[in-house]
């Protein structure tokens, strides 16, 4: 990275960090995280920010049992996982023991995307943030909605409009259907389709050291491989470190991150 990108980077930060963080802009108590629980339980509508192959894709470990609510592995992002949206699929879907140390322990490791959203309750961008299987049925929904709507109008999208995302009829997953809103509210989420996100900054990456804490503290359930505690740690892979490896569901407030 240059030392001009550096420098605008670094203010960039500071300015946010000036303006209430990442949820700058946000009534006090919102997120830019849409609590999936709360508030999509009767579906709310939005303005889709972009198509799903612009969707960012990460890698969480954790590990527990749903029926008891116990945590056997602390939630946290695996750092063998994308900085921004764009990345090879490939490169990431196997865990690396030599980037990521709960990769090494053989911590659970979980596909999860961002999904970007205009809020018209509090016009602002927010993501949904799905676990693979709920953002699997998104897409296939997203597909149909789209596929019937070109029949009428070829090259039609559905990024920049409106669709409503709620729970699924037997509560277990979401489901995505076409939405209502005013052409302001559309021609207003329009302006921010295309716009850059801080994905690294959302998906909380840790310090190796935090991680480590994070691994000690697991319950014997969980099953890892200790002893890479007491090797060298590796250091904080970036995304310009990342080699190509070959290659080898529910739903509650805890879905939000972190």
């Amino acid at each position: 990275m240059s030392i001009r990108n550096a420098l605008k980077q670094r203010e960039e930060r500071r300015d946010q960090a000036a303006n209430g963080g990442i949820n700058g802009g946000l009534p006090e108590g919102v997120t830019r995280y849409v609590r999936l629980g709360q508030e999509l339980k009767d579906g709310k509508t939005f303005v889709l920010l972009a198509d799903p192959d612009k969707w960012f894709f990460y890698y969480t470990h954790e590990d527990g049992d749903f029926a008891t609510h116990a945590t056997y592995v602390r939630k946290h992002t695996c750092l063998h996982s994308p900085h921004e949206v764009g990345e090879d699929f490939g490169k990431y879907e196997k865990p690396n023991k030599t980037a990521c140390l709960s990769c090494a322990a053989k911590a659970k490791r979980k596909l999860y995307f961002m999904i970007p959203v205009f809020d018209p309750q509090y016009s602002e961008w927010r993501v949904l943030d799905l676990k693979e299987y709920h953002a699997s049925n998104i897409i296939g929904d997203y597909d149909k909605l789209e596929k019937a709507a070109q029949k009428f109008q070829k090259g039609y999208t559905l990024v920049g409009d409106a669709v409503t995302i709620g729970k699924t009829s037997d509560g277990k997953s979401y489901s995505m259907s076409s939405g209502d809103l005013d052409d302001a509210v559309i021609e207003a989420a329009k302006k921010l389709v295309g716009q850059s996100i801080d994905y690294e900054e959302l998906a909380n990456f840790r310090e190796v050291d935090d991680i480590a804490k994070i691994l000690a503290e697991a319950t014997p359930e969980a099953k890892l491989d200790k002893s890479v505690l007491g090797a060298a740690i590796p250091p904080v892979q970036t995304k310009d470190d990342v080699v190509p490896i070959e290659p080898p569901i529910d739903i509650s407030d805890a879905d939000i991150p972190f």
